[in-house]
């Protein structure tokens, strides 16, 4: 969870505001922003999670037309913008800034019917899904998952690793083809590891979630909660209940081929139920161990049954959540626990209320 104003400030009546900067190359073009409205969205199902979407006045002191200038704010080449809520307390006046992300930008539109202008960014791995390798790329000699990841992110870009992942030798009898994220994934996926961007626009290696969530926050309706309103989604598509994960190659030929299977074995969704068994099948170079292939196998059953049972919950906008937020659900005093798989927050007040997508395995 991002830091930021407490629950007794976003409960209340508080001052909200955007900030956005532009950069282009570590140089500061812009540094406030005037946004009119717009919302950041994210989702764990989209290679590229974060998406943010703004409009803005024509002239609002400065032109901000970009037009034909490529160093304008809000031009699309290379330009990067960062956001920020500012909360601010009704009772005491205090501000609470949280860094919310940073940005890509891709598109512009004007119309001049309406006066504004509509810009469009993506999170930086936007960067990583343009750049395709020109030729297939191996691993180096010595090479390791992080050392290989590394060398296939973007010039630029950096990245940070949780001490709880141990890395590992990268075989050499494979090589990657064009698809530079989908590498990225396919690197993270084998470790296991999550692949994040977090809000200084850092790529992260994190650690596979948990098996049972300890909620950092509880969004509660009722007297002084923020919740108002919540409803159900439940579906089989793209939701497995055994995933089976491969070696494809071997430095070794000799040695038999490698597969582990990881099944959902209690609840409604058990391979031996009623439910039926639906299977996913994956399968990497990278993958040189059983005890590799069913680590893999088994974060990628959970994250398949995280999504299956969805609470949208739509409440006060909160800056804080984040993707991966174990949080609570409490409506009309039920309780629900799971982590965050997709939000949509407002950028203004004017934008609406929030909506957060509570995944909870089945």
């Amino acid at each position: 969870m991002r830091s930021g104003a407490p629950d007794e400030v976003l409960s209340g009546a508080a001052g909200w505001r955007p900030v956005v900067s532009s950069w282009l190359g570590g140089v500061l073009l812009a540094g406030d922003v005037p946004v009119l409205s717009g919302r950041v969205t994210a989702s764990v199902s989209d290679q590229v999670p974060e998406r943010l979407t703004f409009t803005v006045p024509r002239f609002d002191g400065r032109d901000w037309l970009p037009g034909a200038d490529p160093e304008h704010p809000l031009a699309r080449f290379g330009q990067e913008l960062t956001l920020s809520i500012v909360v601010a307390s009704a009772v005491s006046g205090v501000e609470f800034e949280t860094r919310i992300g940073r940005y890509l930008v891709t598109e512009w539109s004007h119309d001049d019917a309406d006066g504004v202008i509509n810009v469009t960014a993506a999170g930086l791995l936007e960067r990583a899904a343009e750049d395709r390798l020109a030729s297939p790329l191996a691993p180096r000699a010595g090479g390791t998952l992080l050392s290989e990841f590394r060398r296939l992110l973007p010039a630029g870009m950096g990245v940070g690793v949780d001490p709880a992942l141990t890395d590992r030798a990268c075989p050499r009898s494979m090589e990657w083809s064009e698809d530079r994220l989908g590498a990225l994934y396919e690197i993270a996926d084998a470790w296991p590891a999550r692949l994040r961007v977090d809000q200084w626009g850092q790529v992260a290696l994190l650690p596979p979630l948990p098996d049972v969530p300890s909620p950092v926050l509880s969004l509660t309706d009722g007297e002084r909660g923020t919740v108002v309103g919540t409803s159900r989604v439940d579906t089989r598509e793209g939701t497995y209940n055994r995933v089976v994960a491969r070696a494809t190659v071997t430095d070794d030929p000799n040695k038999p081929p490698i597969q582990a299977v990881a099944d959902q074995v209690d609840g409604p969704m058990r391979v031996d139920g009623p439910y039926g068994v639906s299977t996913r099948f994956w399968s990497s170079p990278l993958i040189t161990t059983y005890g590799q292939a069913l680590a893999s196998a088994r974060t990628m059953l959970a994250s398949s049954l995280r999504p299956s049972r969805i609470t949208p919950v739509t409440l006060v906008p909160d800056p804080r959540i984040d993707l991966d937020d174990a949080v609570e659900v409490v409506r009309d005093g039920e309780r629900t626990w799971g982590w965050v798989v997709a939000y949509d927050l407002p950028l203004t007040v004017d934008d609406g209320a929030m909506r957060v997508d509570v995944g909870v395995a089945a």
